[in-house]
């Protein structure tokens, strides 16, 4: 089969004004040249442009068939292309469906490996029978390969995740052996289990180790939670807990805070009588830690109240406190992994700042969120919000 020319002679070339006309320079505006197949599926023209983009001369394709091709070797095939995706190219032609945006890899002679985009539709006769197809093509090769640079920076990233997630869990057991030994003999000396010391100065010092060991321990623990967090190694435990129970158990852990900062707890007036459904030491964990910030972020004379009720068709338990407050920048800043507001308020406090972001979580793995609302000067409301299918209403009764 002869080629067709690649070019129009200037009678066959619209004028500047007309609808052909324009309607021809939308089109290669919008692509970088045109094809056509005959009904046998062979490609009978090729645009200017062709060569040019691709490197392949339009000779080499002319008469044949993407079957033809693919049967003597032609296609070039990478981790974008692979042969399959080919074959079912030519499925695609041989049913005569339209296609858009079939991405292939040429071999350029001097730009080397180059991606292409063609698309295409069928043509078919006043009679309706297929004729061919006509399409366009574009230089892809910009987008492919910014694709697959932003896909190697990901998977960098996450290796380089996997690495601190694993360095965090395994300095995180490292060091608490040590320290746990710490604390221990700290207490063995403070409770002068071995006999008097002497001086009462020394017992102070014990003492002073001790808790600085437990409060080191505490931001071990947060980190090692972090790290089993983001690995995903937590399992839950399938519990069912009254409402009550866990409410009043976080309270009581936090009321010897509360009652040294002057900040009354008040647990909720008519709290529903439901069982949840959860991993209770997690829950219990989340609600003490939105409790301990409540706390520890009120002034003297302030309240705390945990509330707790449907919403939506979710449930909410809400720890609301009249503290400090803060601005939503503070606040997105709080959320984030060892991230804490920072205002000079906020900042006066003790805190590894992983508390919320590791109660979002743990929030996240019973199927629910943690949402905050807070206001500079007025106060703080953190909701755990669980799906409706966790709450078993009345107790053992769904």
């Amino acid at each position: 089969m002869s080629p067709e020319s690649s070019t129009k002679s200037s009678s066959e070339i619209p004028a500047p004004y007309s609808t052909d006309r324009r309607l021809l320079d939308f089109a290669w505006a919008g692509t970088d040249w045109f094809w056509e197949m005959d009904s046998a599926l062979r490609f009978c023209w090729f645009s200017d442009q062709f060569e040019e983009v691709t490197g392949v001369s339009p000779r080499a394709l002319l008469g044949y068939s993407r079957r033809e091709m693919l049967e003597q070797g032609d296609p070039v095939t990478d981790d974008v292309t692979s042969l399959a995706d080919w074959w079912n190219h030519v499925a695609q032609l041989e049913a005569h469906e339209p296609f858009r945006d079939f991405v292939h890899p040429r071999m350029h002679p001097r730009k080397g490996k180059v991606y292409v985009s063609i698309s295409g539709t069928p043509v078919f006769d006043t009679d309706g029978r297929f004729a061919g197809y006509r399409g366009s093509g574009r230089d892809a090769t910009r987008e492919i390969m910014t694709e697959k640079q932003l896909m190697e920076a990901k998977e960098e990233a996450e290796q380089a995740n996997q690495a601190k997630t694993a360095f965090l869990a395994n300095m995180s057991h490292e060091l608490r052996t040590p320290l746990n030994a710490i604390i221990g003999f700290a207490e063995l000396i403070e409770q002068q289990i071995a006999g008097p010391i002497g001086n009462e100065r020394y017992s102070e010092y014990a003492a002073d180790i001790r808790q600085s060991g437990r409060h080191l321990l505490g931001i071990i623990s947060d980190i090692l939670d972090i790290a089993k967090v983001e690995s995903r190694q937590i399992e839950l435990a399938t519990d069912v807990v009254p409402l009550c129970e866990l409410v009043d158990a976080a309270m009581n852990n936090v009321r010897p805070q509360a009652n040294r900062s002057d900040v009354e707890l008040c647990p909720a007036d008519e709290a529903p009588d439901v069982m949840l459904r959860c991993d209770e030491r997690r829950l219990s964990q989340v609600l003490v830690n939105l409790l301990s910030n409540a706390v520890k972020f009120s002034d003297a004379g302030g309240r705390v109240t945990v509330t707790a009720g449907f919403a939506d068709d979710r449930f909410a338990i809400t720890v609301t406190d009249t503290g400090i407050g803060l601005t939503p920048v503070e606040l997105e800043l709080a959320m984030q992994p060892f991230g804490q507001a920072a205002n000079h308020t906020t900042r006066d406090h003790e805190g590894t700042g992983l508390g919320l972001n590791i109660a979002e979580n743990l929030c996240q793995l019973h199927g629910g969120t943690l949402e905050l609302v807070s206001t500079p000067g007025e106060g703080t409301s953190a909701s755990i919000l669980l799906p409706v299918d966790r709450v078993l209403s009345p107790r053992g009764q769904s």
